[in-house]
């Protein structure tokens, strides 16, 4: 089982209600365990297809209206969360108005940003683990497996539909 959390002031940070429980049952039923705690965030090269093919498409999959198998509805996430989670405003014409900036140099950043919105909405962050991702890329799809990772994790049961 995994959880996400962020260390926010020294203290780890769960972000919603439902996960904090969640962890505290699993502390209860497990006591003695030993855990690893490992930082989420995938090496730079491979985060960026990681953020396209699962978090972007994960937040696709939860809106209403958006098909997460349509590329263009995916890139529409995309333009959103870089204007929402990595903007800026800028003043033209004396109208003030939020662009988007480059995620270039503070992907990390972005990423934990985006991370922490979805798991106060209450997406299934905690199926978003980089290790699983890859598992699907380089064995699983190339050998005719489901088309994204979003099926993959219905395939397992893991997902559920919205």
């Amino acid at each position: 089982m995994n959880f996400l959390a962020k260390i926010n002031g020294g203290v780890i940070n769960l972000g919603s209600d439902y996960n904090r429980a969640r962890f505290k049952d699993f502390v209860k039923k497990n006591e003695g365990m030993r855990l690893e705690i490992n930082p989420l965030l995938p090496e730079s090269k491979k985060q960026r297809g990681f953020l396209e093919g699962a978090i972007f498409t994960m937040i696709a999959y939860y809106q209403e209206g958006l098909d997460y198998r349509n590329s263009e509805d995916v890139r529409k996430v995309r333009d959103w969360c870089k204007c929402e989670f990595n903007g800026e405003f800028l003043v033209i014409k004396g109208k003030s108005q939020k662009v988007a900036k480059s995620t270039k140099g503070m992907l990390n950043d972005f990423l934990e940003r985006v991370m922490d919105w979805m798991t106060d909405q209450g997406y299934q962050t905690e199926l978003l683990d980089p290790k699983e991702y890859k598992k699907w890329r380089d064995t699983i799809f190339p050998f005719g497996g489901p088309d994204n990772f979003l099926e993959y994790l219905e395939e397992l049961g893991k997902l559920k539909r919205p």
